[in-house]
């Protein structure tokens, strides 16, 4: 019988510091474990984040300010790439195992802002071992760092603090955590990325009341949110779309060259050489769904946690610091949101195509929306079947990422797309609700005076035509 362990994404960050609101990424590693805990891909990250790396980070992690300096790439191409990597593992459904999630998830976020790159929205699924861990054995005395964790399920963790080393052992006590608590873990992936968003306010809950108990801070407040903490001053990072993709290539990283307007370059180059160092709850729905929120404004309103906590039973990087309440003004009125997958569909020729629903005007990439449960790509594959009567194969659709626009057909309303690219041979029919097909070679005559939807026309469109460029070598 399958389960959420027989494919896992991995992911640790090693940094300047333990505040996520100022520490910067100083090495990166996200890598795929089979169901035998094995890694059939890596990637590795080295950055320069700008700023002197700490002696006490340096001592943690062993890369100093003058080797970040030397062999570190720059910080925004990194944070870039580390993101785009984790929004297509996710967008594919592939749960990411972090530990200690609000951390590493919560300080990638903030680099995101900080670089003027835009954050992943809700990331899920996400398993946090850390908060498995307290679910499953509540009572057990002692520190609940990833070392210990690893040695107590009889995971071999012999570089601590590498970040390689650190996300793989993560993985590892994941899977080792589902064999030994079956009944409580062993449930679908949503509904356990669900659960542990309770577990984990009812743990902060805890130990809130341990400080204020114990050691007389009647104003702690220990935050609630999980897998991410959000900032408490959302406006102050700006908040831009996604970066376009690069050409296409298996299993590699996009390079995303930040010198001239975005565009589509050739395909990563290998990953550097790993660097040593010296409950029951509701489900929550896949990544991106039909119910999951997304900020949809520069100055989203915090979340109803305010304040970070410090982290219990836990070490350097794991331990957050508080950060205080905030007050932000809200808009009188906020649109519904409608959450679809569509698909920029080319031909041999480059053409793409664009198609019309009956009863209204406006031409749109084919997809259409994402029903509660599904994923964006099988919301994807059951739209291009009834549309257009497309059968999708699921390994030749490449993620684009989340793309937002206001919304052709309903009032009030924002798109927030999820975007996949594909190439497709022979004819298509219009199906279903499609009145009418257009294949689209040049836009500027094949739509003339032909009503185009805004995302179409402000998003997809001109990134069809660079992928066209770059992919034709017109």
């Amino acid at each position: 019988m399958s389960s959420w362990a027989d494919r896992l994404a991995v992911f640790d960050l090693e940094t300047t510091g333990v505040d996520v609101e100022d520490a910067r990424i100083v090495t990166a590693c996200i890598a795929v474990l089979d169901a035998d805990g094995e890694v059939v891909r890596r990637w590795d990250w080295l950055a320069d984040p700008e700023v002197e790396i700490p002696e006490a980070a340096s001592a943690v992690h062993g890369i100093s300010t003058e080797r970040a300096r030397a062999e570190g790439r720059p910080t925004q191409v990194v944070v870039a790439e580390v993101a785009q990597t984790l929004r297509a593992l996710l967008g594919l459904g592939v749960p990411v195992v972090v530990y200690n999630a609000p951390y590493d998830l919560s300080l990638l976020d903030r680099e995101c802002r900080r670089n003027e790159l835009v954050p992943l929205e809700d990331p899920s699924p996400i398993i946090d071992p850390l908060v498995l861990d307290k679910a499953v054995d509540r009572y057990r005395k002692g520190k609940r760092t990833l070392e210990v964790a690893a040695a107590l399920y009889g995971v071999q963790l012999d570089d601590a603090h590498d970040a390689g080393a650190d996300a793989i052992a993560a993985g590892r006590v994941a899977q080792a955590l589902l064999r030994a608590f079956p009944a409580e873990l062993d449930v679908p992936i949503d509904d356990l990325h669900g659960r542990q968003g309770v577990w984990y306010a009812e743990q902060a809950a805890r130990f809130q009341d341990y400080i204020r108990r114990q050691k007389g801070d009647e104003t702690f407040t220990a935050s609630t949110a999980w897998p991410v903490k959000y900032p408490a001053h959302p406006g102050a990072y700006r908040d831009t779309q996604p970066i376009p993709p690069l050409e296409p290539r298996q299993g590699r990283v996009p390079v995303i060259d930040f010198t001239r307007p975005l565009g589509l370059q050739l395909a990563a180059p290998p990953a550097p050489p790993r660097q040593l160092a010296s409950a029951g709850a509701p489900p929550l729905d896949r990544f991106p769904t039909a119910t999951s929120p997304a900020p949809l404004w520069d100055d989203e309103p915090p979340r109803p946690e305010q304040a970070d906590q410090h982290q219990p039973d836990t070490a350097d990087s794991d331990d957050l610091l508080e950060t205080p309440d905030a007050e932000v003004d809200l808009p009188a009125a906020r649109p519904s949101v409608l959450r679809i997958a569509a698909a920029i569909v080319m031909d041999p020729d480059g053409r793409s195509l664009l198609v019309r629903k009956a009863g209204t005007v406006h031409f749109m990439q084919p997809g259409g929306k994402i029903e509660e449960g599904e994923s964006a790509i099988e919301a994807l594959s059951r739209e291009l079947s009834e549309e257009i009567g497309v059968e999708l194969d699921i390994d030749q659709a490449e993620y684009l990422g989340l793309f937002r626009a206001i919304a052709a057909n309903e009032e009030d309303t924002v798109v927030l797309a999820a975007v996949f690219a594909l190439s497709i041979e022979g004819d298509v029919t219009a199906a279903g609700e499609i009145e009418e097909l257009r294949w689209i070679d040049d836009p500027d005559l094949d739509l003339d005076g032909v009503e185009v939807a805004p995302l179409t026309r402000d998003e997809l469109l001109p990134l069809w035509e660079r992928r066209r460029a770059q992919l034709l070598g017109i």
